[in-house]
């Protein structure tokens, strides 16, 4: 996909996103007969004024006028009927416009793009409605029908380049080359570009999906300088605060993010998982039962809720909730979770076992999951097998924590050393997190190609999957080049 570069361009103007969401509507002037005291007692040495006709009597006329011009009449009312279908259109497209921006800003593309297809019928030749457009396909990770939006918006009008290119360069950033462009997106940033909280977002979110900790918190927390009512902000700050172990951190940013926006579902169902993973039952209820009450057929919601009936005891309506769920959300961790606990209270641990195997095929490093199997396991009997399960266990937890420990301290405080990110690329691979693996011994690739390490650890990942890749590893290992072009 071709991507724009950077030029001189940077920082753009404000991009204005809006549009006239009314008409001026003219003041009546003041009536050029004013009416005095005087003026309501009889003349007696100036004549009467004649008599105005009332407007009941000029609406009989003009109906009795258009009864003996019937063509007339027909056209007058279609050219009524066409003016209130246009204002009405136009009016409803001002609604569908503001509830795209709504939905852009609240990071919900997919409602986004609903809106924005009226938008787009309305007002095919408008630069900031496919501007906006592009955004919401990058926010989905539709690439190539944002990229065809920009270029609409270059050919609509050439002078907003700025505002494209600027698009563009987040795109890289969500599509993964983020070392490429953050340093000069950073220093528009600085220099209180009108975007900076847009770039801020896209920054922290591409940090978040590669774990880097210390980097995400430093634009996250810039970000709440800049914003500090933005929801989106405050419950990102909470998911990067949660797995960095500091669990009332990120309760507080996900009430703060409930407070600013209520309706806002996300922070909400997080906040309640948070009182949940801490037993907290009770506290969690509240914030289900309304967002059960708002969106009834949330398959995720019904999850949760089902969750917390579980924890309160209500084991009749927890079953009922997350079977329910588990049609619907077959993959979700939490749920296939306490279906095996609820299986288990019940005297059911085969039952649990079908659960928990199917959870650790999806991850198969989930505390949780190898916790309730190893419980499952001594229910039966299945006394040696118990025993590795919890072997694993241990050492899973044991290569999660120095992971955790890496990215949390080393990588960013030591950014010329591949150790770091090798170790902590090789720990994730050997837990099943293969896409963090690999972008973070890529990472230490980047900073030494020809860190011995990370060749073998690459070698011996792609020895099955992509024979290729591991071959072009393994001829690294004995040339010892500079090349990091893999076939």
């Amino acid at each position: 996909m071709p991507v724009a570069r950077l030029t001189g361009g940077l920082p753009p103007p404000p991009l204005d996103l809006r549009r006239p969401d009314a008409f001026p509507l003219r003041t009546l002037s003041p009536s050029p007969y004013p009416v005095t005291t005087n003026s309501l007692q009889p003349a007696e040495s100036s004549p009467a004024a004649p008599e105005r006709p009332g407007r009941l009597a000029l609406l009989r006329r003009a109906a009795r006028g258009l009864r003996r011009r019937p063509r007339t009449a027909c056209l007058v009312l279609a050219v009524l009927v066409v003016l209130g279908v246009a204002g009405g259109l136009y009016a409803f497209a001002l609604l569908e416009w503001k509830a795209a921006r709504l939905a852009v800003k609240e990071d919900r593309p997919e409602d986004a793009e609903k809106h924005l297809a009226v938008c787009l019928r309305v007002w095919p030749r408008s630069v900031p409605v496919h501007l906006l457009a592009a955004r919401a396909d990058r926010l989905r990770g539709d690439f190539d029908s944002a990229e065809s939006h920009l270029n609409r918006c270059l050919k609509l009008d050439p002078a907003a380049r700025d505002a494209v290119q600027l698009e563009f360069l987040l795109m890289r950033v969500q599509a993964g080359e983020v070392s490429e462009v953050e340093e000069p997106l950073l220093n528009c940033v600085e220099n209180g570009h009108p975007e900076s909280s847009l770039i801020l977002e896209t920054l922290a979110g591409a940090y978040m999906r590669n774990l880097r900790y210390a980097p995400a918190l430093n634009v996250l927390n810039r970000w709440i300088q800049l914003e500090p009512d933005s929801a989106l902000a405050h419950q990102y700050r909470g998911w990067l605060l949660d797995r960095a172990y500091d669990p009332q951190g990120a309760l507080r940013d996900y009430r703060r993010a409930v407070e600013l926006a209520p309706d806002l579902v996300p922070p909400r169902l997080r906040l309640a998982e948070l009182y949940l993973q801490e037993n907290e039952p009770a506290e969690a209820a509240p914030h289900l039962e309304r967002l059960r009450r708002r969106h009834p057929d949330r398959a995720d919601v019904m999850a949760r809720l089902g969750q917390c009936r579980f924890l309160q005891g209500r084991t009749e309506e927890a079953r009922e909730l997350l079977e329910a769920a588990a049609e619907r959300l077959p993959d979700d961790p939490l749920l296939l979770s306490t279906l095996a606990k609820l299986d288990v209270q019940e005297d059911r641990p085969r039952h649990a076992e079908k659960w928990l195997r199917h959870l650790l095929e999806l991850d198969a490093a989930d505390a949780e999951g190898q916790y309730i199997l190893i419980q499952v396991l001594r229910l039966q009997g299945r006394r040696e097998e118990a025993d590795a399960a919890q072997a694993r266990y241990r050492e899973t937890q044991g290569l999660l924590k120095r992971v955790n420990v890496l990215l949390r301290d080393e990588v960013e405080r030591r950014p010329s050393d591949p150790g770091p990110p090798s170790e902590a690329g090789r720990g994730l691979l050997r837990i099943g997190q293969d896409r963090l693996g690999l972008h973070w011994l890529h990472e230490a690739l980047r900073r030494d190609p020809r860190h011995r390490p990370t060749h073998e650890a690459l070698a011996e990942y792609y020895q099955k999957k992509d024979p290729a890749k591991a071959a072009f590893h393994r001829r690294q290992l004995a040339t010892g080049s500079d090349s990091l072009a893999p076939p």
